[in-house]
Formats: C-alpha cells, sequence, structure tokens
C-alpha cells in the first residue's frame, strides 16, 4: 500500500509573488510553498523575504520555515533590526511569541557601535533590543574578545564577560574567566569603562548574562 505523503504542493508562486501574511509576518516567497498538513507549517524550499513591521525586523534568506504565530526557521539568513543592527548567520530562528532570534552556525553582526562582530551564537531580543553574543566572541571595531558580549542599544552600554581582551587606543584591558568590564559608547568607540560596575547597572543586564 502506498503511504500518504506528509507534504501537499499547494502551488508554485512565480518570482513576483505577492506578499502572503502567516501569523503577522509579511512574506514574500521566492518559489513554490509547500504546507505539511499534520504541523501546519509552510515550507519555502527557495527562500523569500520576511517583514515583521511592528518588531521593525526584516529578514531575507536562502530557505524558509514557517509555523504560523510560533516560529520562523532559515537557512543563509541576513536579518535587519530596529536599532539598526545587521546579522548573517547559516542558521536562524525567530521565536514570535518570545520575540528573539536566535541566529547559529558562525554569526557576523555590526551595527552604529560593533563592527565586524562575530560568535557562534547570537540572540536580538526584539522587545528590548539587547543583542547578545555568545560562545567566544570577537569584534573588529573596538577590537576586542571575549566569552561573551551583551549590549543594550537604548543606553548604548554592553557587558563583556572574560576571559576578555580590549585593544583600542589607549584601553588596553583584559581579564580572566569570571570577570565582567563594563563598556559606555561614544559612535563606534568606547569612551568609558570599568571592571568593577555598580549592581544596579549589572541588574539590566542579569537576565541575560549567564
Amino acid at each position: 500500500m502506498l503511504r500518504p505523503l506528509p507534504f501537499l504542493l499547494l502551488g508554485l508562486l512565480s518570482l513576483g509573488a505577492q506578499a502572503l501574511t502567516f501569523g503577522g509576518l509579511n512574506v514574500t516567497p521566492r518559489g513554490e510553498q509547500r504546507l505539511n498538513l499534520e504541523t501546519g507549517a509552510t515550507e519555502l524550499p527557495q527562500g523569500g523575504t520576511a517583514t515583521d513591521a511592528r518588531r521593525g525586523l526584516k529578514l531575507s534568506a536562502q530557505r524558509l520555515n514557517l509555523l504560523p504565530g510560533q516560529t520562523l526557521k532559515a537557512q543563509g539568513a541576513t536579518v535587519t533590526t530596529k536599532q539598526g543592527g545587521t546579522l548573517n548567520a547559516p542558521q536562524l530562528t525567530y521565536d514570535l511569541k518570545a520575540g528573539t532570534v536566535t541566529a547559529s552556525g558562525g554569526v557576523t553582526y555590526s551595527d552604529a557601535r560593533l563592527q565586524g562582530l562575530s560568535a557562534p551564537t547570537l540572540t536580538v531580543h526584539l522587545n528590548t533590543g539587547f543583542v547578545v553574543a555568545s560562545g567566544g566572541v570577537k569584534a573588529k571595531t573596538p577590537a576586542l574578545s571575549g566569552a561573551a558580549l551583551i549590549f543594550d542599544p537604548a543606553t548604548v552600554q554592553a557587558v563583556l564577560t572574560g576571559p576578555y581582551q580590549v585593544n583600542q587606543g589607549t584601553l588596553k584591558v583584559q581579564a580572566p574567566s569570571g570577570s565582567r568590564l563594563l563598556m559606555v559608547f561614544g559612535g563606534n568607540r568606547v569612551v568609558r569603562a570599568t571592571q568593577t560596575p555598580d549592581a544596579e547597572t549589572l541588574a539590566r543586564f542579569g537576565p541575560y548574562l549567564k
């Protein structure tokens, strides 16, 4: 007996197909759509673009998988955020309920303060704007490296966790594992830094420090 196929091909969309709405996302496919009747997920094997106007997110990817109202998974993705950040990642998951974009597989990120930031994993918290890079991070401008970096664009402050090293002009600091460096940005430069941040300031970063 032939088993039923789990995927039904609902239709082929041309490259100029109109945007569709999936759980608050406006999505423009580059090609066909495949609907999984068991899960309700829609796969776009040729990728496309997705926009979340409410949270200011724009995404373009080589391949997309959408579970309406829950998650968007992408491969070969480029994302721009409301705060002006741009990230590129081989793998990406947008959790629509949590408002988080988690990228993995070797991620690069840049914005007005950080240039050429790379990390194995990076999460953008769209509701607060916080950017959390972890697993060993490096940045070109300002030149730094560390175990993790948590950046708050609202206050232009960041916490770098040890072992870390920063080398920018007269600012040359390093510290072992367990240390934390609070940095304040002016443009793409660190204008102030302290290795003994106060508890009140650290409390804002607490939910993102692991």
